[in-house]
């Protein structure tokens, strides 16, 4: 149940930057163009947020954190931009999570959102790529 969650999120994070991550496709294990969101699931993303980040959910999102890591450790950034773009996304809903929603996201993932808030700056993915190659 919590990578549909994901996925809608995802769906959303799509539709608003038609921007496809394979890392995160390949995560939730779509193979096809997502579809876009109903007014429903538009209405209801805060509780979707509170899902995807309750005690049940949270740590399968932490889990896929860890895993964009290790992918990422003994790759050269080069090869890392799919993984980065897939930390880029989690980033924004995790932000989005604890700012917007007030949901509690775990330390772990609170402190990827508060350390690496601007992964939209070269630097910071090459900090965020050093960091993997670390742990």
């Amino acid at each position: 149940m919590c990578k549909t969650y994901l996925l809608v999120l995802y769906r959303a994070f799509l539709a608003r930057t038609h921007f496809r991550v394979p890392f995160i496709e390949r995560w939730l294990s779509v193979h096809v163009e997502p579809a876009p969101l109903s007014d429903d699931e538009k209405r209801n993303e805060p509780n979707t947020y509170a899902a995807l980040f309750s005690d049940e959910c949270r740590s399968e999102i932490e889990e896929l954190y860890k895993a964009a890591m290790r992918e990422m450790r003994g790759r050269s950034l080069s090869s890392s931009e799919d993984i980065l773009e897939g930390l880029v996304f989690l980033q924004e809903i995790v932000a989005t999570a604890l700012w917007k929603h007030q949901c509690a996201v775990g330390s772990t993932l609170e402190s990827f959102a508060r350390e690496f808030d601007r992964l939209d700056v070269r630097a910071e993915r090459e900090r965020l790529h050093a960091r993997a190659q670390e742990t």
